[in-house]
């Protein structure tokens, strides 16, 4: 049996109508009045207690019926059904309870599901992560064995020693990349943009890309000038060039060009970055910017598939964004957008 709540209510006020009562009756005992009056008296006492039954017995039956749908509308959110047991079309305070308590539902729904985004994110992350050091780890114990093994020939020794060197740089490498991803999603670090000029940070992308494309014999071609000034993060806007400009060399032939350019719109200033290199296959366009990706054309190329994953992470971070087109065979362009919010053009560009 279910506990009334307004049983103590009932009684308390049950009980005060019925001492006015009782002292009304011991006053009319007292003072004998004429029949008539102590008739209607007492017909008024029944009529005030009949009417006062009456409207508590209501307000018990209303108050139960509202926290019955109250309660039916709780359990109906318990099980994800946002349906409205009040009418909404009435300005009362139940209705407004209803409305502000399916809100909450909604904001917990979604913070809830972001919570779980992020887990699995997490979760991929440091699946990825373990993955990705376990080659280069396995081939330092490999060759450190080998170099330790006393019957080794003198003459394989600096080759086993250079390959351990280069597993080492490439361990590091892998290490410095992963820090730079995990601090980007965590948001150790964030992006803070500040009006420089674009043209300023293209070049310091150029000149760190610059000993990699001359050990290749790739010629870097700068057509973009300067003076197109707009906030964004220099640093980290330098890193997502370098990327694609690394990459563009990576996959370009010995003796290939990459040209890259610089031109300012309405809305967004915009780098090019074309290479006449082995080009993307169309199946893969959708899957160049994921995590750890490898291309089909990419497995005698070093990296690990992190570099395009950075760089679309911090354009968007900037809002903006990257448009790619490739054909197989011959060659690849990347179109950086960033915003021009802010942006001032040196006069004397034009």
């Amino acid at each position: 049996m279910k506990k009334n709540p307004f049983r103590r209510l009932i009684f308390r006020w049950t009980f005060v109508f019925a001492l006015v009562s009782g002292l009304l009756v011991t006053l009319l005992l007292c003072f004998r009045p004429e029949t008539p009056v102590l008739i209607g008296s007492f017909a008024y006492l029944a009529c005030t207690g009949a009417i006062f039954a009456g409207f508590i017995f209501s307000v018990r039956r209303e108050m139960e019926t509202v926290l019955e749908q109250l309660s039916e509308m709780i359990q109906g959110l318990i099980y994800r059904r946002d349906k409205e047991i009040l009418s909404v079309t009435e300005d009362t305070l139940l209705s407004k309870l209803q409305s502000q308590v399916i809100q909450l539902t909604g904001i917990l729904s979604v913070q809830k599901e972001r919570y779980l985004k992020e887990n699995r994110e997490i979760k991929s992350l440091i699946s990825d992560i373990s993955h990705q050091l376990k080659t280069p780890l396995a081939n330092l114990a490999m060759y450190s064995s080998l170099l330790d093994d006393p019957e080794i020939s003198p003459d394989k020794r600096p080759e086993f020693t250079r390959r351990l060197k280069s597993q080492t740089d490439k361990l590091a490498w892998l290490l410095d990349s992963l820090i730079k991803l995990s601090r980007l999603e965590s948001g150790i670090i964030s992006i803070e943009t500040e009006a420089k000029d674009l043209g300023n940070t293209v070049l310091a992308a150029i000149k760190q890309a610059f000993p990699a494309a001359e050990n290749k014999n790739v010629t870097i071609e700068w057509r973009g000038g300067q003076g197109l000034v707009l906030p964004h993060d220099a640093k980290w806007t330098t890193e997502a060039i370098y990327n694609v400009i690394d990459n563009a060399i990576k996959y370009t032939d010995t003796g290939g060009n990459i040209i890259i350019t610089l031109t300012g719109y309405d809305l967004f200033a915009r780098i090019d970055i074309a290479d006449n290199g082995q080009g993307i296959l169309p199946e893969e366009l959708n899957d160049i910017f994921k995590r750890f990706h490898r291309g089909t054309n990419a497995r005698e190329a070093e990296g690990v598939g992190l570099g395009l994953y950075l760089t679309r992470k911090i354009i968007t971070g900037q809002g903006g964004y990257i448009k790619t087109a490739s054909e197989p065979g011959s060659g690849s362009t990347f179109s950086l957008f960033l915003p021009l919010d802010g942006l001032r053009v040196n006069s004397s560009q034009h």
